[in-house]
């Protein structure tokens, strides 16, 4: 049976048996390349390359996922951040909220002016 531990910025990949006993560890993958590198792929057993492969389709599908989710609740957290804006912000807050409004505002722009017929 395969583990995957998530690291930061690498999947952690590891072998333990059913029963208990020790882990074996094969290796890392980069979550950026979601690719199994060949001196993990030499070690693999049976079907443990479906397995990983199934593991990265699940990763990729929950980043999107959550992004969709981050997108679709977007306006509520804005109008949040923006009462606390008003409301209780230090002035500190108040800067940190208006520089990313402002970076985003930007972004926003300069892909539309690109994008543009």
């Amino acid at each position: 049976m395969l583990l995957f531990i998530d690291e930061p910025r690498n999947i952690k990949i590891v072998r333990q048996d059913p029963d208990g006993g020790a882990r074996l560890p094969l290796g890392k993958v980069k979550k950026q390349e979601m690719a199994v590198p060949d001196d993990m792929a030499a070690q693999l057993k049976g079907t443990e390359l479906e397995e990983i492969e199934a593991a990265f389709d699940l990763l990729t599908e929950g980043e999107t996922c959550r992004i969709k989710a981050a997108v679709a609740g977007f306006p509520t957290t804005i109008r949040e951040v923006l009462t606390y804006y008003k409301e209780v912000a230090t002035a500190a807050e108040q800067r940190w909220i208006l520089s990313a409004m402002l970076e985003g505002l930007r972004q926003v722009r300069r892909h539309d002016r690109e994008h543009a017929g």
